[in-house]
């Protein structure tokens, strides 16, 4: 299977790439150059919010693993070139290429203002806390128009926090480790089918904030558990954990 991924420079794709490239043909593109990426696979430095460029990344390729983008809150106007105008702009050279299979870095914050303690499933209705989450809920409903017209499979991955290791009280419920986000990755690659499928990614198949038991159905076995953590950060000052599932994100803007 050949492979693109953006943002493969970034935190969660270079660790990804490093863990698959001798399992699939990979073609790597980020908007900032890095010669490391060379040895993974065919590294090609493009910009999401041109379309030309997108276009030509995606010839001849079978599925789409989709990390670019702004990672945090920013401004409207650069979250609108990078995340809504990039996200858009993969899913038209997916169509025009004949891709069928996207996984979709979502992220928790789609859905930032849904209480905590209430373990929501993957139909949560779209709350977003940001324009990064707002960037992130129009990108699963992207994927749910282009499933409809054009048959296109996405599997979108609400993030929590990417991390070593749990940090605060919040990570408890929101963490996921480089190696299940790995093979969370693999299992929406690999999967029979997919349709428009949400699935968190936490270390966790259910916890007080994320059901997420549906990835199981696509093989997801998570290896790690923020649990084994609660003793190191029992003592750390309690911090982001706000009434809301996105924490301190639903502070930004007010």
């Amino acid at each position: 299977m050949k492979v693109l991924v953006t943002g493969a420079a970034g935190h969660i794709g270079k660790n990804l790439v490093k863990a698959i490239h001798q399992k699939y043909e990979l073609v790597l593109t980020d908007i900032k150059q890095d010669d490391e990426l060379k040895q993974f696979g065919h590294f090609q430095h493009a910009d999401l919010a041109v379309p030309e460029q997108v276009d030509e990344l995606a010839k001849n390729v079978d599925a789409i693993v989709h990390l670019g983008g702004i990672a945090t809150e920013s401004t409207y106007e650069l979250i609108n070139r990078s995340n809504f105008n990039g996200t858009y702009h993969i899913y038209e050279a997916a169509r025009k290429h004949g891709i069928k299979r996207i996984v979709f870095a979502s992220s928790n914050h789609a859905v930032g203002f849904q209480p905590i303690n209430q373990s929501i499933g993957p139909d949560a209705l779209h709350m977003p806390d940001t324009f990064y989450g707002a960037s992130k809920a129009f990108g699963e409903n992207l994927a749910n128009m282009y499933y409809q017209k054009h048959a296109i499979e996405t599997a979108s991955l609400r993030i929590g926090s990417y991390l070593e290791k749990p940090s605060e009280h919040r990570n408890l419920n929101t963490w996921i480790s480089v190696r299940d986000m790995n093979q969370l990755i693999v299992c929406c690659l690999e999967a029979d089918e997919i349709s428009t499928d949400v699935y968190y990614g936490v270390s966790s198949l259910y916890n007080n904030y994320f059901d997420n038991r549906d990835a199981a159905l696509i093989g997801y076995a998570p290896q790690d558990n923020p649990e084994d953590f609660r003793k190191e950060i029992e003592n750390v000052k309690l911090e982001n954990v706000t009434d809301y599932i996105g924490g301190v994100f639903t502070n930004f803007g007010r």
